[in-house]
């Protein structure tokens, strides 16, 4: 390679990382949940994970600047609550807001970018929030939401 598209490949990288770690610092700002996991062999995707009485999962940041999120035995309050702020322009089968909605699973398909939302209200007050291939604002946005509501359960549990 001639040396001028060596040094602009490096200059790429330089930025790529930079753009990786400031994913990363605006998914724990707005979740401080999450701690650091190593990576897979063979994987280059970063990996953070959360694991508390509040449920647990992991949020990855893939090579292509794209979130995948999984979290599993959320209180279904804490979902519907974040989902509710968040006010996704049309959710597959909600009827109204999740607040009020049945269990059941809930999607939103962005057009835009690609990325799928899932929401599943789980029958025995627990659920699943599972986001694949978003943009990192749009995954931000969740994650804060899902912070404020998780701390208002706590607060509520606290209160009982």
């Amino acid at each position: 390679m001639q040396p001028a598209v060596i040094q602009a490949l490096d200059t790429w990288e330089q930025y790529w990382r930079q753009t990786q770690a400031a994913a990363i610092t605006a998914l724990r700002t707005a979740f401080p949940r999450l701690d650091d996991r190593p990576r897979y062999v063979g994987c280059d995707d970063i990996r953070l994970e959360y694991e508390d009485g509040c449920g647990g999962g992991r949020v990855c940041l893939g090579d292509e600047g794209r979130v995948s999120v999984e979290f599993d035995q959320v209180p279904n309050g804490v979902i519907a609550g974040a989902v509710d702020e968040v006010r996704f322009p049309y959710l597959d089968y909600a009827e109204q807001p999740l607040c009020e909605a049945p269990p059941g699973t809930y999607v939103y398909k962005c057009e835009g970018s690609g990325g799928q939302f899932e929401f599943v209200l789980g029958a025995g007050g627990h659920g699943q929030v599972v986001i694949s291939f978003a943009a990192v604002p749009d995954v931000v946005a969740v994650l804060d939401a899902l912070e404020r509501a998780f701390t208002h359960h706590e607060a509520d549990m606290t209160q009982q």
